[in-house]
């Protein structure tokens, strides 16, 4: 799948590896999930529709928006998600960003270019939201806003 990705949006991608793309679009399949590209308008960036076991993507979407948002629905898959709450949403990017980015890739970027979001969505190809969801995420698992260098194994 993702080699149509790339054929359809190889502007758009920036620095988000085909790698990357590769490994959640795999997980799509070992998953039993289609992808879809259709036009949801402006604000709209992707749904996952479960009784379709589908996840649909806006053309309009930047690479990385790509990850982030296909992450974000693989959460919604993941947990079973049948509608948006806040609940729901906030568990679905922390599933998105432990899915994208490990401890030590986050730990080797924020040394790198510090800690600050923006910095490391530039440095890592992803969206700051993904940044933020994953600090929650290894928040909530006992870790520390940042990745102290010394946990990198």
């Amino acid at each position: 799948m993702s080699a149509w990705l790339l054929s359809v949006r190889p502007a758009t991608l920036g620095r988000v590896t085909p790698d990357r793309l590769d490994q959640l679009f795999q997980h799509c399949a070992d998953l039993g999930i289609d992808v879809e590209w259709r036009d949801l308008g402006e604000w709209r960036r992707g749904e996952y529709r479960r009784d379709d076991r589908l996840i649909v993507l806006n053309p309009r979407l930047t690479g990385r928006q790509v990850v982030a948002c296909l992450a974000h629905e693989l959460g919604h898959a993941r947990f079973g998600h049948g509608c948006s709450s806040p609940a729901n949403e906030r568990r679905a990017w922390e599933y998105a960003a432990a899915l994208v980015l490990s401890p030590a890739e986050y730990a080797a970027a924020e040394a790198r270019v510090g800690p600050d979001p923006a910095g490391l969505a530039l440095e890592l190809a992803v969206t700051p939201q993904l940044i933020w969801s994953w600090r929650r995420w290894w928040h909530k698992r006992g870790g520390q806003a940042s990745v102290p260098s010394a946990t990198v194994a």
